[in-house]
């Protein structure tokens, strides 16, 4: 991690204090894990984000963060000690940095970035499931096909339930992938924080006169020299003669039954197999 920034003490934080803005936009909850960097959209051009503990906070420690405007701060926070939650707003559209909060005598690390669309109000809470702060949960396929859903639904929740995408992050990478006669374009990533999940929208782009074939269980993508392979996929298995075909696949996890952690603007290489026929299952694997 790098160089942090130590705060100033209570005579100063105590003086600078923002409004609260608990339900002006999305407003999400997230269980507390010690072995998670958590992704936290700030507020820039109006409000602010609002971050709340379950008690009261011991310290917060970051580089660009600071309690008053200067040149070389790429956040604005407002935080009284002893309080159990701070205020914190984007100074610059670049903004960006990593906020470590100790909380019980354990360090939770926050990655801040300027965005136009923020979190207003982030809860951490306890996992009773886990007995502590928090972690992987088991997801169970019915859960994977509701977030599967989401994710093609996502312009109608875009329109008409924002809310419903609170610990949603969503990219248009618009990454290609290309292979002997045909082109995997990656169009969504769409990250669903509290189940460690990434769902995947791709366009197969067969460019030649014959049919190709794949297999959609082992549809995966490699970032850098890790593997992730499907959690859940739809994907028909087969790309007509030069035709554009949507493939859906989601990841959870990192493998070995922890989290993985990933942001949804890594630099994805989709690996697909190809399949000698046509499958004979359905679609989903």
């Amino acid at each position: 991690m790098c160089q942090i920034w130590r705060m100033k003490s209570s005579a100063t934080l105590a003086l600078i204090l923002f409004p609260l803005v608990l339900c002006a936009g999305p407003i999400t909850q997230k269980p507390l894990d010690e072995f998670v960097i958590y992704d936290i959209p700030v507020a820039s051009k109006s409000g602010t984000t609002t971050i709340m503990f379950p008690s009261e906070i011991s310290g917060l420690y970051a580089k660009s963060v600071a309690v008053q405007e200067q040149e070389n701060a790429g956040f604005l926070i407002s935080f009284t000690p002893g309080n159990f939650y701070f205020s914190i707003r984007a100074l610059k559209p670049d903004a960006e940095d990593h906020l470590t909060v100790i909380f019980n005598r354990k360090a939770y690390v926050l990655h801040l970035k300027a965005s136009d669309k923020p979190f207003y109000n982030v809860t951490f809470y306890k996992d009773q499931r886990t007995g502590k702060g928090g972690g992987r949960v088991a997801i169970v396929p019915e859960r994977l096909l509701s977030l599967m859903d989401r994710a093609k639904a996502y312009p109608l929740f875009v329109q008409n339930h924002p809310d419903a995408l609170a610990g949603v992050l969503h990219v248009s990478p618009e990454i290609a992938n290309y292979y002997d006669n045909f082109t995997v374009r990656i169009r969504d990533v769409w990250r669903f924080e509290e189940e460690d999940t990434l769902i995947f929208r791709l366009e197969l782009e067969n460019t030649s006169d014959s049919a190709i074939y794949y297999k959609p269980q082992d549809l995966a993508v490699r970032l850098d020299e890790r593997i992730y392979t499907q959690s859940l996929a739809d994907a028909s298995g087969v790309m007509p003669p030069k035709s554009i075909t949507p493939a859906f696949f989601a990841i959870t996890g990192n493998g070995n039954g922890g989290r993985n952690h990933l942001a949804p603007d890594n630099k994805w290489n989709v690996l697909v197999v190809r399949a000698e026929s046509q499958p004979l299952t359905g679609d989903f694997k």
